[in-house]
């Protein structure tokens, strides 16, 4: 009989509430795995143990170690969409740039102190498939379009100035909430910090009818 990684069998999908609990146990002991220990701990055995179920229980549902971090990060980026989505209904609505500056730093803050140790492991150290890639790609465009749209006829380069403030947004929250751990300051003080500077940049973006 082979391995479980090499099984060739169809792996279950969970039908029954039962299967979907013992899913839903399973992706949580391994995000909590990834979080607290990283990519190197990161196995089925441990996800087994740490689930209180059999190693067969998890190899039924994930058929390898880069089914079930994939599955994990899907979930992460479920949840990270979902506030970007919040996010973005606020802004495709009539707003000012100052307004502007807040939804998008605080959009950022929410997102990155979401499971913060987990997002790090994920982000520098799980070897993600290149769908999932592609998946977090998606969501930093469309965060880039919605803030473009609402810069349309207001600055020279209004795509460019949405990628300069959503990337350069979100590099400083990572690199502070994530990669520091949050030491630096509280979030409040963080989003205030970054309204401020991200404010200056749209007063003193040049304005369409002035380019020449």
């Amino acid at each position: 009989m082979p391995p479980p990684t090499q099984r060739k069998t169809p792996v279950r999908q969970p039908k029954q509430r039962r299967s979907q609990d013992t899913v839903n146990t399973i992706l949580s002991a391994g995000a909590r795995i990834l979080a607290e220990a990283g990519w190197s701990r990161f196995n089925t055995n441990a996800i087994a143990a740490r689930a209180g179920v059999s190693i067969g229980s998890v190899y039924e549902y994930f058929e390898s170690k880069q089914v079930l971090v994939d599955a994990i990060a899907s979930a992460h980026l479920a949840r990270g969409e979902d506030l970007l989505a919040r996010a973005s209904a606020r802004i495709a609505h009539p707003v000012d740039l100052e307004e502007l500056a807040g939804i998008l730093v605080r959009g950022m803050v929410a997102l990155h102190a979401e499971d913060p140790r987990l997002h790090r492991v994920l982000s520098s150290e799980a070897p993600l498939s290149a769908p999932v890639r592609a998946r977090a790609e998606r969501l930093r465009l469309h965060f880039v379009d919605v803030v473009a749209r609402v810069l349309d006829g207001r600055t020279k380069a209004p795509r460019l100035a949405a990628q300069l403030l959503v990337d350069t947004t979100d590099a400083a929250v990572h690199r502070w909430w994530v990669d520091d751990d949050g030491g630096l300051a509280e979030p409040q003080q963080l989003a205030a910090e970054l309204e401020r500077m991200v404010s200056a940049y749209l007063r003193e973006a040049r304005p369409m009818d002035r380019a020449g």
